[in-house]
């Protein structure tokens, strides 16, 4: 009977050969994940706040914005009309995340 190591994508993964082409192709998804956000810039915020971290299975992109789901998928932003009352309109999402897997 066959027997598969439960580590087995912990020692694959941490394989030199495998790791650098983990690394390529994090940093071209990174790359493309960093342009999306340029295309959003006023402040360089939300760019300071994207890293590439490498973990013992692979490379991760991370957002550390505590914002990024609202920036990312949209959200509901509330404002003063011209009547003096409140109201809230969509503030659609940049999408970023999704572009770097493109």
């Amino acid at each position: 009977m066959g027997w598969v190591n439960p580590r087995s994508e912990v020692i694959v993964a941490g394989m030199e050969g495998v790791m650098a082409h983990l690394g390529e192709v994090t940093e071209r998804q990174y790359n493309k994940v960093i342009a999306a956000a340029g295309e959003h810039v006023e402040t360089g915020h939300l760019i300071s706040h994207i890293h590439m971290k490498r973990h013992n299975k692979g490379y991760a992109i991370v957002f550390d914005d505590p914002n990024i789901l609202s920036i990312n998928w949209g959200h509901f932003q509330t404002y003063t009309n011209d009547k003096g009352l409140k109201q809230k309109r969509w503030v659609e999402g940049i999408h970023i995340a999704e572009k770097g897997l493109t």
